[in-house]
């Protein structure tokens, strides 16, 4: 083979495997540098599953929420107690460790709340739709969603 032909060959390896990893990567985790901006998501990685803001039908209110499918099918909501009255809100781990819901002047309206002693802690959402709070360091499960259940349940749910 010529060094040309060499040279195209590895560049179409190199643009096909950026390709490939590109659409097979989900992201389904929130870090202290990963967080979501409405109007944006991650995905569980089965793609069942999504987290990120919606409105429901009628209303400009914005909450944090995790679907089945569609937005039709909401199975855990945040902040169902405080919306957020635009889009401007962020989802992400707070300096103390927990998830949080932020307003635009940076004031948390909903929390985990959990007591944490570890503040390096990331969030997934798994392909049974469950949002997981963990400690980095050790893997410990200190919050999840589905011990604090919304209206609708899914199959993998423990109650």
């Amino acid at each position: 083979m010529g060094s040309l032909t060499q040279v195209n060959y590895l560049i179409f390896l190199l643009i096909l495997s950026s390709f490939y990893f590109g659409i097979i990567s989900v992201n389904d985790t929130i870090t202290s540098t990963r967080f979501i901006r409405d109007p944006e998501a991650i995905i569980s990685s089965n793609g069942d599953f999504k987290l990120g803001f919606f409105s429901p039908e009628k209303s400009t209110n914005r909450y944090v929420a995790i679907w089945y499918l569609s937005e039709t099918y909401i199975i855990w909501i945040a902040n169902r107690d405080q919306p957020l009255n635009d889009s401007s809100g962020v989802f992400q781990i707070h300096k103390d460790g927990n998830l949080v819901v932020m307003n635009p002047q940076n004031r948390i309206i909903w929390s985990t709340n959990v007591s944490i002693i570890a503040t390096n802690t990331s969030a997934q959402l798994d392909d049974s739709g469950n949002l997981i709070l963990r400690d980095v360091s050790d893997g410990k499960i200190l919050w999840d969603s589905f011990t604090h259940p919304a209206d609708a349940a899914v199959p993998s749910m423990k109650i």
